[in-house]
Parts: structure tokens; sequence; C-alpha cells
């Protein structure tokens, strides 16, 4: 099989606007207009367009590390390196706490300080989750391997389907694989995991060091919602968020009128966080809403080798402008499956273009999410996909 040296599409990191917002907004709450506001203003949005827009930045500037094949070795060096730097987070937020309750922010200076306590603590979780995931991998690493036998569907590279020891039939799907992962299934025909069952596993050869993280998927036992019910649930999730910001601003008003002292500037910190998961919880319907509403339904050719596609999916696809590329589906509906496999085609919900999209039949209720990329040479300027 011909290795696959496709990249994820790269875009502009947008997010950092709002982060150059926020900063801008407390800066100007706390102090006003003045000289250094002036001059910094104008050059932290210069800065902030050079990180959003120029591609090739540092990825320790912008904190997006490159993603690469997993190895016990690499795991066990950033356990090592958040059990260094978690005692100096944890004095980080002693020293805030410290500093609230010794001298207690007045006017402006509570925006200062609510910022400061959350990216303490917020820095504190970030580095125990991180902590938490690399000994449980290392654990499962440590662990007795199951052989499962296991194909690779088409040219992908990365999604098949392998047979548990009771003979049920499952799809796989490998998370940037290293080479020998992918070579041992080509050549033996067999995945080793770290457990035979539907979930989220670890596969690699039972002696390597690298592994892959991979996702086991029996037939029918997933499903997307309909489209019907997606408008109910993002109503549904709309009224939740706006329960936690209330009960979140009552309960930090209620502490700062009753009781004072430091307890307020304690509790704004996992009230935020409280506010942040609440928000990323109700933006993972709202995006498929988005893109189930992006326009009209567009109808693309496309092609994959696959016979039974119950599952995961890659193929190809032409382009309205005549590109062509690759897509690739997680779970595709049986009613996309059959379009795709009797009709060779998808249909798209507003123009086709590379990245996710929204896929199914303009009459039906059912979807699935597709992501799209272009392979052809003659669009290079474009980042291509890795399946």
């Amino acid at each position: 099989m011909e290795e696959t040296v496709e990249e994820r599409g790269w875009g502009p990191r947008w997010w950092l606007f709002a982060v150059f917002a926020v900063v801008a907004a407390v800066h100007l709450a706390g102090g006003g207009w003045d000289s250094t506001t002036a001059v910094g203003l104008p050059a932290g949005f210069a800065a902030t367009l050079v990180l959003v827009f120029v591609r090739r930045v540092p990825s320790w500037v912008t904190g997006e590390w490159e993603s690469r094949p997993w190895s016990r070795l690499w795991m066990r060096a950033s356990r090592n390196r958040t059990i260094v730097a978690l005692p100096f987070a944890l004095l980080g937020v002693v020293a805030v706490l410290i500093g609230l309750a010794d001298h207690p922010p007045h006017g402006t200076d509570v925006l200062y300080a609510a910022f400061v306590a959350a990216l303490a603590v917020g820095l504190v979780v970030a580095l125990v989750v991180r902590w938490g995931r690399a000994v449980r991998t290392l654990r499962l690493l440590a662990g007795p391997r199951t052989a499962l036998p296991a194909r690779f569907d088409d040219g992908s590279g990365e999604t098949g389907t392998v047979t548990f020891p009771d003979g049920a039939r499952a799809y796989f799907t490998l998370h940037d694989p290293p080479r020998e992962v992918v070579r041992e299934i080509e050549r033996a025909g067999t995945l080793h995991v770290t457990a035979a069952a539907p979930g989220k596993v670890l596969a690699g050869q039972p002696g390597g060091d690298e592994f892959a993280r991979a996702t086991l998927r029996v037939a029918h036992a997933t499903r997307t919602p309909s489209r019907s019910s997606l408008k109910r649930r993002l109503r549904l999730r709309t009224v939740v968020f706006v329960a936690v910001v209330a009960a979140g601003a009552g309960l930090e008003g209620a502490a700062a009128v009753l009781i004072g002292g430091a307890l307020p500037w304690v509790l704004a910190a996992p009230v935020l966080l409280a506010i942040a998961a609440t928000a990323l919880w109700r933006t993972r319907v709202a995006r498929v809403v988005r893109l189930l509403a992006a326009g009209p339904w567009t109808s693309i050719a496309a092609a994959t080798m696959a016979t039974d596609v119950d599952g995961p999916v890659s193929g190809w696809v032409v382009f309205p402008d005549g590109l062509r590329g690759r897509f690739h589906i997680e779970y595709c509906p049986p009613d996309v499956a059959a379009e795709l496999l009797r009709r060779r085609r998808l249909w798209v919900a507003g123009a086709p273009r590379p990245g996710d999209v929204a896929v199914g039949l303009p009459e039906g209720d059912t979807f699935a999410i597709a992501w799209l990329a272009v392979t052809d040479r003659r669009a290079r300027r474009l980042d291509h996909p890795r399946f």
C-alpha cells in the first residue's frame, strides 16, 4: 500500500483574536486609555495578526504542538515533566490566594485578580489532567495485549475492520499510527490492542516502543442524532448554559455580599471553568447546526473501495470545480452509504469545501459529518489532509 503523505488542512488561528480582545478589555477597564495603551494596543494587534495569519510560526509560540506517533519513551518524559512543573504551579496558586487574603482587591483591580486566579487554577488543572492521562497510558501499555485479525478497507492506512474473539465484527480507526503498526496490519493481518472491546484503546506490538490510539466500534453501535432533534438539543444546551452563567454570577454575588474576604476570588476560578465547560458542551451541537445550515444541498461525485460502509469510510471525491480530493466519514448512515455505493455521490450541505461538512440526503433526516480535502496537484496552495 502506498504511504499517504497528506496532512490536515491549515486555517487561521481565529481564537487568538479572542485572547487579544480579553487582554485589551482587562487593560482598558483597569487603566483606561493612556500612553501605554496607545503604543501597546497597536503593537499587540500587529503581533496578533502575525500569529493568526502566518502559518509557519514556531509551535511553542502558539501552543500547537505537532502530532507525532506516540511512544512509551515520550509518555514517560511527559509524565516526568508534569511532575516537575506541578509543584511550581501549586506554589503559584498558594501565592495568589495569600495575596488575595492579605490585600483584597478593590474597584478595577477585581478584574485583574479574577483573571490571575483563573490562570493559576487553570494551569494546575491542565497539569493534573495531563499527568493522569500519561500515567493511565503507561499502565495500559504495561498490561497484556490481545491480537485481533484486522485488515484495511481502503488505502488510507487508518480505517478498517477487526474481528473480536467472540466472532463479532467491528470497525477500527487509528489516529496518527506509526509505520510499524500499519505494517503489522498489512503483512500479518493482526492488530494488537490493550482491550478487545468497543471503545478507545491503544494499539501496538507488545514489545515495541511506539503505539497508536485507536477506536473500535461495533456495527450499529454509533448513531448520529436526527436533523429534527438537533435544534431541540441546541435549545436545551443553551438553557443549561444560561442557567450555569446565572448560577455562577449569583454565587459570586452572594459570596461577595454575605461573606466577603478572599472567598469570592477563590470561587471565581471554578465558576469560570464551569462556564467554559458548559459553553464547549453547547458549541459541539451549535457547530453541527451551523454545518447543516450552510446552504442548499449540493451533489458531488464520490467513490470508495469499501463494499460495506456501515462504519468509518474513506474515499475519493471530485469537487464542482473539477479538483480531486479525499473524504472521510467516521460513521456513515445507511441511506448515505446506499447513495455512495449505488449512485457514487455525496450530498453536501452548502458549497463543498475542504474541511468538515455535513452530508446526508436532501429529503432525509439522518446526516453525518464528513471531512473533505483537496489532493489535486493543481491546488498545492491548499493543505492536504491525512487519513
